[in-house]
């Protein structure tokens, strides 16, 4: 594998920015991974869940993933996610961005079709022999309908490029078994918002988080506090602060709820593509108070 540098810490599931006829508006999406830089995140994940994938073109993706790591200049680790239906499109989507200087690449597992494991471990496989980059594999069961067993992960894990994983089942008892398990070599990322400081305290290296779009800077300072620091009563603190900001965009719609809350902060980035509507003018209100008393209104 080539040398890349250790992913940790805060990785933001970047919100897409679009403009008014629906585009992506590169001017925006600059400027809103420059905040995130500015805010000290420790790295970016574009074209991810909260990055609108699904509504995305390929070639809106490649453009993303290209404006993204010209805007970070190096700064940080851009780890685009690549994961498609077609193996093929997976691949195309993987080598563009080792070509283009990503530091790794996020993939969900084939999704829609219920593909045996056989078929999954061959198709990480594959990935892994064609792009020399880590791969953090994206464990997300309620969308994939794949909720892997330990066992299963212990084999996707001796899969050589296969290092990182965002964990997204929210299932405490699953990830404390994965972390202890002395066979699984591999890094995970917190990727469900609930339970975000207690997976820090059983030993993720850090967070795939989508609604730190909009309060980056806590979320920076909650890993440090809690996983860098070790003080976990300091963490507890931040948490209170964020869990309020975050209520508002757990109670369905996350993707236009962490745009409304961008917007509320004063950094919009466009509505989501449809067939998603934005957000309700009650979550709007709800989220601009929440923002307001955290002192994050724009």
């Amino acid at each position: 594998m080539t040398s890349v540098t250790t992913l940790r810490g805060i990785l933001i599931a970047l919100a897409t920015p679009f403009s008014q006829d629906g585009a992506v508006d590169e001017a925006r999406l600059r400027s809103h991974v420059s905040d995130l830089v500015d805010a000290g995140v420790h790295g970016i994940i574009p074209c991810g869940s909260t990055g609108e994938f699904i509504n995305l073109t390929k070639d809106e993706r490649k453009l993303v993933t290209e404006i993204v790591i010209d805007e970070v200049a190096g700064r940080i680790p851009v780890v685009p996610h690549t994961g498609a239906l077609h193996a093929a499109e997976v691949i195309e989507l993987s080598q563009h961005a080792k070509d283009k200087g990503a530091a790794a690449i996020m993939v969900i597992p084939p999704y829609f079709e219920p593909n045996t494991w056989a078929e999954v471990l061959a198709h990480f496989q594959r990935i892994s022999d064609s792009v020399d980059l880590p791969i953090m594999y994206y464990h997300i069961p309620e969308t994939t309908g794949l909720d892997l067993t330990i066992d299963q992960f212990r084999e996707l894990a001796a899969i050589p490029n296969v290092t990182y994983m965002k964990e997204s089942s929210g299932n405490l008892s699953f990830l404390v078994e994965l972390l202890e398990d002395p066979e699984i070599d591999i890094k995970v990322f917190n990727g469900w918002d609930e339970v975000t400081l207690a997976t820090y305290a059983i030993g993720a290296v850090g967070s795939v988080w989508g609604a730190a779009n909009y309060f980056p800077a806590l979320a920076v300072a909650l890993y440090e506090t809690a996983v860098v620091k070790n003080d976990i009563a300091a963490a507890r603190e931040i948490w209170s602060t964020i869990w309020k900001l975050e209520q508002p965009v757990l109670s369905g719609g996350y993707v236009q709820n962490v745009k409304a809350a961008l917007a509320a902060a004063g950094k919009p980035v466009g509505d989501p593509r449809p067939p998603a509507l934005p957000a309700t003018p009650g979550t709007v209100e709800t989220l601009t108070a929440a923002l307001a008393a955290a002192g994050l209104k724009g």
